[in-house]
């Protein structure tokens, strides 16, 4: 604890008294799970360079900086820079990235080379916002955090960071979803362009590709590309990607009897797929048949 906070005050323990403290990180993500019972307690950190989200299982947390104060709940934004906070026996999870992670994304799908991402608050828009964040961040946690498949995955990796950030952004307010409400720019796109996103998809698959790197193959801003493949494909440009990997995925498990010890889970990581159960599903509904079918053909 007093690694983890510059001052620390720890006053003696109630009878009762219990702690765990889990802590991995895996590249740029950190996730972090506190359980304090009978310890009441205050102590000072610093987020300079990091975006951190918690969430509040039992007890009560409160988050002070020069600027704001935060109440700690189901999901919250963490002050940026230095914070004192103060808890009473409490159930925190927390998952922390690097902040000129999240800043590029947001550049990157605003097409704007100066865009500066500033939070203008700490809770969710929405309850639904809420639980869309929670979702995402267990799955990550669960699912990729929690054992080696991110590790030997770099594509899981990606996959997850995207989705991440991409949580983020849309779950708390900002100047990326003011910018985001800019109109859509007039016209329709060539169908050349289009093509050349579908080319640059299909050749990059098993690489740590999304949105900003198509839409650049593709010469037109994100959302010129997302309105582009609802017009001409009606799905958008990752729902192409999900089942162009998917396909991909097929082709290996087809293949399988070449190459003994293959399994669908390792299949599925390989194509950035972390959850099984997901990615069953949406096996089927895109063959018609569970992958383990496929596998044993």
């Amino acid at each position: 604890m007093e690694r983890a906070y510059r001052r620390l005050r720890l006053p003696q323990p109630v009878a009762g008294f219990e702690m765990s403290l889990s802590i991995t990180a895996l590249g740029p993500l950190t996730a972090q799970r506190l359980r304090l019972i009978g310890w009441d307690s205050c102590g000072a950190n610093d987020n300079t360079g990091l975006l951190r989200i918690g969430s509040v299982a039992h007890g009560r947390f409160l988050v002070r900086s020069d600027r704001t104060e935060v109440t700690g709940g189901p999901a919250f934004l963490f002050p940026t820079g230095g914070y004192e906070a103060r808890w009473e026996s409490l159930g925190l999870s927390t998952l922390t990235v690097e902040t000129a992670v999240v800043e590029d994304y947001a550049r990157a799908l605003t097409g704007r080379p100066d865009f500066r991402l500033r939070f203008t608050g700490h809770h969710p828009r929405t309850e639904a916002h809420a639980k869309y964040w929670q979702a995402t961040a267990g799955q990550v946690v669960r699912h990729v955090l929690s054992g080696d498949v991110a590790a030997v995955s770099p594509l899981l990796l990606d996959q997850s960071l995207r989705s991440l950030t991409t949580a983020v952004l849309q779950t708390f307010p900002s100047t990326f979803l003011e910018a985001g409400n800019d109109p859509e720019p007039p016209g329709a796109a060539q169908p050349a362009a289009l093509r050349r996103a579908v080319a640059f998809i299909d050749a990059h698959l098993a690489e740590p590709i999304g949105l900003p790197e198509i839409a650049a193959a593709a010469r037109l801003s994100p959302r010129g590309l997302q309105a582009a493949f609802r017009r001409h494909l009606d799905t958008t440009p990752l729902g192409y990607l999900r089942t162009a990997r998917i396909d991909a995925a097929r082709r290996d498990l087809l293949a399988a009897g070449r190459a003994p010890g293959t399994t669908v889970t390792a299949v599925a990581t390989r194509w950035g797929f972390a959850h099984p159960g997901r990615f069953a599903a949406a096996y089927r509904d895109q063959y018609g048949e569970a992958p383990g079918d496929t596998l044993r053909r």
